[in-house]
This record gives C-alpha cells, structure tokens and sequence, in this order.
C-alpha cells in the first residue's frame, strides 16, 4: 500500500484554490473535501466557521485513515490549520502537501469585484470586503511551512500548468 497524500489549499478568497482543487481532484481521482461546502450548510449555526473546518477535517481524516489520497479546500489561513494538516497526515502514515495559490493585486482584485454576491452569503465579494478580512486575520495566514510541504503555484497561470507543478511534486 502506498502512503496517502493530503493536499491542503491555502490562499486568500478568490485566488483559485477551488478551481486548482476540483482540477487535482479530477485528475487524481480522489475525494475533495471543501470547507465551504460545511459552511454553506452551518452558516446558520453558532460558530459557523468552527464547526465547518471541524467537519472537513474530520471527513478528511476518514480519508487518510483509509489510505486515500484527499484534497481538503480552504484558505488554511493559521498555523493551526496547517499544523492540525500534518498531525492528521503523519498520524496515517500519510504525506502532506500545502498547495499555495497566489495572484498579483490587479488580477486578485479582478477576480474579488467579478464575483457575485449571490453566488454565497459567506464569500468575500469586492475589495474592499477583502481589505477589511484581511485587517480581522492580522496576518494569520504568515507562517512557515517546509519547503518540503509547500508548493507554491501562481494562479494567475493556466490551471493546467498549476495541475502540471504539483503531479510534479507529488512524483506522478
């Protein structure tokens, strides 16, 4: 048996990560689990955002532990996320891979303004809602991750190419 492989977006809102993910996740043929996917449904609920990312991790986790390869999708936007990634990863035996999706300011902020609002209640929509996100995360999203574990892919480029880069990394 092979080790299974965790890949875990990381990004701001509206920077590919769905899009790169739904593309691995055809590609590879492995389960994606995304955040949001919880969140739309706990929106409602206390403590939406919490209990979203518990759920994901946990179906995640399910995944790993049956030696499934597993793409989970959200912006891993503190240390904890990812820490909590490699501890679920190494306790099956697994690997983790951080797929980083990055734009420039003129092609993200396209991207922000170009989404509807009505597409989700919880999604930033526009710049300005993303600047203010950004002052409530106070740089969370800043933190080391092994060159190892990281692989950074410029969203900006064709998914396929992003594809390319970590099939690359993965040694497939």
């Amino acid at each position: 048996m092979t080790r299974p492989v965790l890949i875990a977006t990381k990004g701001h809102p509206a920077t590919g990560k769905s899009t790169l993910a739904l593309a691995l996740s055809r590609r590879l043929g492995w389960p994606l689990i995304d955040k949001d996917d919880a969140k739309d449904l706990t929106l409602d609920l206390p403590d939406a955002n919490r209990r979203a990312y518990a759920i994901m991790w946990r179906i995640v986790e399910r995944q790993i532990e049956l030696g499934l390869g597993v793409i989970a999708v959200s912006p891993l936007s503190k240390a904890s996320e990812f820490e909590l990634a490699r501890r679920i990863a190494r306790r099956h035996g697994g690997r983790l891979l951080v797929v980083e999706t990055r734009l420039g300011d003129e092609e993200w902020r396209r991207r922000l303004e170009a989404r509807p609002p009505e597409e989700s209640r919880h999604k930033v929509h526009g710049w300005a809602q993303m600047k203010a996100t950004l002052r409530r995360y106070a740089g969370s999203w800043s933190y080391r991750i092994p060159p190892r574990q990281h692989a950074p892919v410029d969203a900006a480029r064709p998914v396929s190419e992003a594809v390319r880069i970590v099939l690359r990394r993965l040694g497939l």
